[in-house]
């Protein structure tokens, strides 16, 4: 996905010409509430902390369109108490800490002061998740696919620069949410909802 992100960044990078291409630069932090179906589940001894998300972005439109192709990197960490109901309840004082490689369709008006839009997509996950930070236990790593969908709300403060608010749904490892629950895993296969804030520069 890595390489993936890098050649088609390459490619919208060339085909600019300046005149007739737009390419923005966001940046973001926000919070929320991760992994929420674990954290409610009262069958087991878990309790995600309020995570710390933020992310980084590309977009890439033409400016007679309101439809444009987003790059996105989404952080994300959350501290993790409790039992670990994978392996013998042992206790659980340590964090899961998540970094997604997206691409996103995105649509969003920007003809007033204030605009909304949407986008959503798909993107390729790392997940690190750290039984004890105290006694700093092995990170147990894991790769998956996962989707966003996120609102947009947006406020220019000039003609190159906007203030962006950007409600997300995060649903991390898709395709492993539909195998039995006896194969779930602490994080991976869940849904997290964050609320971001941020700015976009118009580079071009």
């Amino acid at each position: 996905m890595r390489k993936i992100t890098i050649i088609i960044l390459f490619f919208l990078v060339a085909t600019l010409d300046g005149k007739s291409q737009n390419l923005e630069v966001g940046f973001g932090l926000g919070t929320g509430s991760a992994y929420m179906f674990e954290n409610a589940d009262n069958n087991i001894d878990i309790d995600y902390s309020l995570p710390f998300s933020s992310y980084l972005d590309l977009k890439y439109s033409k400016p007679d369109s309101y439809f444009g192709l987003k790059l996105k990197l989404q952080y994300l960490n959350s501290a993790i108490e409790g039992r670990n109901w994978k392996s013998s309840n042992e206790p659980i004082d340590g964090d899961v800490t998540s970094l997604t490689s997206m691409i996103l369709l995105e649509h969003l008006k920007e003809n007033s002061k204030w605009n909304f839009g949407y986008n959503f997509g798909f993107g390729y996950t790392h997940q690190e998740f750290r039984q004890d930070l105290i006694n700093l236990s092995p990170v147990v790593d894991r790769n998956f696919m996962s989707v966003s969908f996120s609102g947009i709300i947006s406020s220019k403060l000039n003609n190159n620069l906007a203030l962006q608010l950007e409600p997300t749904l995060l649903w991390t490892d898709l395709v492993g949410s539909f195998r039995e629950s006896d194969k779930w895993q602490i994080g991976g296969e869940d849904v997290s909802i964050l609320m971001q804030i941020g700015i976009k520069y118009k580079i071009l």
